[in-house]
């Protein structure tokens, strides 16, 4: 019995993913190409690509905790986990899980055939490298969220599918072996030209570890990785911050890895989930009051304890960040206005389709929005950014008690992208390691929300009792029904 015939009956479910790539078309079983030349392996690398991108995941994940809420269960009912109602049985836990296996196993399928075609060592190394990373993503993805799972590194045989589960840890020692493998001995390059555009690079690979090893209380080890990222010299932190986002800016310095997605032939649908109905969108995941509250104001205090703060003008004099990130009363999106205080507007409270806390995500709402209402966006999905390796160096570095300049210089370079210029927020000064601990940890939230990081911070942190318990508001302190309610995330 052929063993391939059962596993590319799971690769041919696939979702979208980079666009820059040459992807066989999705309903051709890529074992027909049979191995023979290198464009065979190519071919290969770029199926395993494809997972990169799975945003029935990636757009609701953030409504699994205090950030986001969603008001329903389809196409993720991810609500079920963020108001604590979710099971064993609920479709959130078995499409993540079957996802990443499905990104596994792709990756396995290059590393198990790629041996049968005649490569140059230099390009042997790179595809190899480009799959160990992609493949090192979706063990980051799976042990972060469920623990303990199956470590699978070759096209198993069909008395190997029920496969036992594998400590966490053994699986951090092996991504961590894996990636400095990969990215000492410079098996991936720096940079691509314009034609290979959105591969894996050494840098990603080093921003993953860097990633893996902050989320496992490697302290040394995260340091070490991400100072490498920064020594590379190719990154930065990008002045125009919605940019990054909305498609307008896709070979930003600051982006280390993406789901990279291409306008009339790879879209998605985050602008339905996004955005609100005046956009033609569904306000489907939604900022809640406390990501807003989280934002400091411009003397850098928080809002109860800053002079700054105005409960009548409550979005003035704020981290610049939040008007950049959330779509506030009286905003302008796409020259649209959005106002939920105008009793005739489609956006306002109580609206179908209108939002259920009266704020909108303005992050990641793209700029140009075509085709239909399930896949009308094409803006790239950011999994990995430079903003993300400067607050894991500094992080690693506060709980390892090692602070030093550098650490206040990493959080620092983020805090001053100079379209804040005009309303900065103080320098961070402080060599206390517990004030510095909070600092980077609200530094966390406000930086990347809807980028898939709270849920894996609330949990390494273990503070779900503390931010995912009582209720969940709204704009106006409006209770949001079955929202997150969660005392035991963990």
């Amino acid at each position: 019995m052929n063993k391939y015939k059962y596993i590319f009956l799971v690769l041919v479910l696939v979702g979208l993913a980079s666009c820059e790539l040459d992807y066989n078309p999705l309903d051709e079983i890529s074992d027909t190409t049979n191995w023979q030349t290198e464009d065979d392996v190519k071919r290969g690398v770029n199926n395993a690509y494809r997972y990169l991108s799975n945003t029935d995941i990636q757009a609701f994940i953030s409504c699994a905790t205090d950030d986001s809420y969603s008001w329903s269960d389809w196409p993720s009912d991810v609500r079920l986990i963020g108001n604590g109602s979710a099971t064993s049985s609920t479709g959130m836990f078995s499409t993540v899980w079957s996802h990443y296996y499905s990104m596994i196993a792709a990756c396995n399928d290059v590393l198990d055939n790629m041996d049968k075609v005649d490569l140059s060592t230099e390009m042997a190394n790179r595809y190899a490298g480009e799959v160990r990373v992609l493949r090192a993503y979706a063990y980051q993805q799976l042990t972060g969220l469920f623990g303990d799972v199956p470590l699978i590194t070759k096209i198993q045989d069909v008395d190997e599918f029920l496969a036992p589960r594998d400590a966490a840890s053994s699986i951090v020692d092996f991504l961590s072996t894996e990636l400095k493998e990969i990215t000492d001995n410079n098996h991936l390059p720096v940079s691509y030209s314009s034609a290979d555009e959105g591969r894996v690079t050494k840098g990603a690979g080093l921003a993953l570890l860097a990633r893996i090893m902050l989320y496992n209380e490697r302290w040394e080890e995260a340091a070490t990785a991400a100072e490498k990222a920064m020594a590379l010299g190719v990154y930065g932190i990008d002045d125009d911050f919605l940019s990054v986002f909305d498609g307008t800016n896709k070979q930003s310095k600051e982006i280390i890895l993406k789901a990279a997605h291409l306008k009339n032939t790879y879209c998605h649908g985050w602008a339905t989930w996004l955005g609100a109905p005046s956009l033609t969108g569904w306000g489907q995941v939604v900022p809640l009051k406390g990501l807003i509250d989280s934002y400091l104001c411009t003397d850098g205090k928080p809002i109860d304890e800053s002079p700054l703060y105005d409960p009548e003008n409550p979005f003035e004099n704020r981290d610049p960040r939040l008007k950049l990130s959330i779509v506030v009363p009286g905003t302008e999106v796409n020259g649209q206005l959005i106002d939920i205080t105008n009793k005739n507007s489609n956006d306002k409270l109580g609206a179908s389709n209108a939002s259920f806390s009266g704020y909108y995500y303005k992050k990641y709402f793209p700029a140009d929005v075509e085709g239909n209402w399930d896949s009308n966006s094409y803006n790239d999905i950011i999994l990995i950014r430079y903003a993300e390796v400067l607050l894991t160096y500094a992080e690693a570095k506060i709980e390892s008690g090692n602070i030093d300049q550098t650490v206040l210089n990493a959080i620092n370079e983020v805090r001053g992208r100079s379209v804040y210029a005009s309303n900065p927020l103080p320098a961070v000064t402080t060599t206390s390691q517990s004030e510095l601990r909070e600092i980077v940890r609200r530094e966390r939230r406000v930086e990347f929300p809807v980028e898939d990081q709270r849920l894996f911070d609330i949990r390494r942190w273990k503070i779900a009792e503390e931010v995912m318990s009582g209720n969940a508001y709204g704009i106006y302190n409006n209770l949001i029904p079955n929202g997150p309610i969660m005392e035991a995330m963990y």
